[in-house]
């Protein structure tokens, strides 16, 4: 078990404080299973990570990212990477975390 560091922005620390957010996407691997990282002074550990496609994210599992529809995943997706966008067959890392 290592400490990691995962950066998150005011919506996504919103939605942690709220508890309507446990899990993120990124587009590199921040850690493993049972990786712990800090936000705001509460401590999570990372119990799944997989790479995974935005599409399937954004049907299946947006309301983990703290979403109340797949387009809100879409869209906070493409305000966060603004060059490229949302691109639905983009591979990417799917942190899931308690």
């Amino acid at each position: 078990m290592v400490e990691i560091e995962i950066p998150f922005n005011k919506w996504s620390k919103d939605k942690l404080m709220k508890n309507n957010k446990w899990a993120t996407s990124r587009n590199k691997k921040y850690g493993e299973v049972g990786d712990t990282f800090v936000v705001d002074e509460t401590t999570y550990e990372l119990d799944f990570v997989i790479k995974l496609p935005l599409w399937f994210i954004a049907i299946e599992l947006f309301e983990s990212e703290g979403c109340l529809f797949p387009n809100e995943f879409r869209e906070v997706w493409a305000q966060i990477h603004p060059r490229k966008g949302y691109v639905g067959h983009q591979m990417v890392w799917y942190h899931h975390f308690g």
